[in-house]
């Protein structure tokens, strides 16, 4: 999408640091993803939490309720699944949050609560598959902040020598390519190609991050393992 990831955090499943960490998040950038503690157990309480913390009530959304229900039927056929408590759990959502029906083929939404903060299901193909589909709220949510989307691009080098060798040639290409990211990512033991070690070179200068990209493969004697441009 474009967008710099400036900041992650792990929380537990406690209502207090959730709604703490969100609020702060919140305050601080433009764009804010929660992952996870959104099903229907005991320990899934992010909608309870985040309302919490911006002290709204939860209410049952009939929408989300009805397509969970058409869609466990569908691929069930099971004509008398029932929306239990347990089920309902995961269509309670803030009061007065944006509902975001991002994906069709999905029963849940993207619930946004403080305009910027986008709640998922912690399953990262279900995560993959709404953010996916969030692209259009997002970029039309940073053309309204005046954000331009970034494409960065970025080459991956492996090598078979140890990152304690490779370390001073690092350093100083890091030094020579300021405006490029370098980041070293040792493997525990080889790695199916014979990989050690695999550095990262991430920016938003094509010509620069390829260049750096060369002269870190001829220091460290290394191969291309990977590169990709984003979005």
């Amino acid at each position: 999408m474009g967008i710099t990831l400036k900041k992650i955090e792990v929380v537990p499943d406690d209502t207090k640091a959730i709604a703490d960490s969100v609020t702060q998040l919140s305050s601080h950038h433009h764009i804010v993803f929660t992952s996870g503690g959104i099903g229907p157990t005991m320990d899934d309480i992010s909608y309870d939490a985040i309302a919490k913390a911006y002290g709204v009530d939860l209410s049952l959304d009939d929408e989300t309720c009805q397509r969970m229900k058409d869609m466990a039927q569908r691929q069930s056929n099971d004509p008398v699944w029932e929306l239990t408590d347990a089920r309902k759990r995961m269509a309670l959502f803030p009061t007065g949050a944006n509902i975001l029906r991002v994906d069709p083929k999905l029963w849940v939404p993207v619930v946004v609560v403080n305009n910027n903060i986008h709640i998922l299901p912690g399953v990262p193909r279900l995560f993959e598959q709404l953010v996916h589909g969030l692209r259009p709220h997002i970029e039309q949510t940073m053309a309204s902040l005046h954000m331009t989307p970034t494409k960065f691009h970025r080459v991956e080098i492996a090598t078979s020598e140890s990152e304690g060798i490779i370390a001073p040639v690092l350093n100083t290409l890091q030094d020579k390519f300021a405006n490029v990211s370098i980041g070293s990512y040792p493997k525990w033991g080889l790695g199916p190609q014979g990989e050690r070690v695999v550095v990262s070179i991430v920016g938003k200068d094509e010509q620069c991050v390829h260049q750096a990209a060369k002269e870190i493969q001829e220091g460290i004697q290394g191969w291309v393992y990977q590169q990709d441009s984003c979005p």
